[in-house]
């Protein structure tokens, strides 16, 4: 008997859902729409190091325009973003 779970295919494989990988997905939407592809997370919630490292003092070292996303740019007046409190 054959208990191994059946196979899926994708055309790219991203791996982890901080903000490279999300900006990977985006990219391969809007470039190649006829991509099929899957982004793998290993933790519960998404945003890598933004959501992993939340000691008091932290904050972007570059400026948030610079690391937003056309989808959702930076509105805030502050360039430099701290991290959450």
């Amino acid at each position: 008997m054959d208990t191994t779970a059946p196979s899926e295919h994708f055309d790219v494989l991203i791996v982890g859902a901080g903000l490279s990988g999300i900006g990977a997905g985006f990219h391969l939407q809007q470039k190649c729409p006829s991509k099929s592809y899957v982004i793998l997370e290993g933790r519960d919630c998404i945003g890598g190091t933004w959501d992993l490292f939340r000691y008091p003092g932290i904050r972007s070292d570059s400026d948030m325009f610079t690391l937003g996303y056309s989808f959702k740019p930076w509105t805030e007046p502050k360039a430099i973003a701290d991290g959450p409190r």
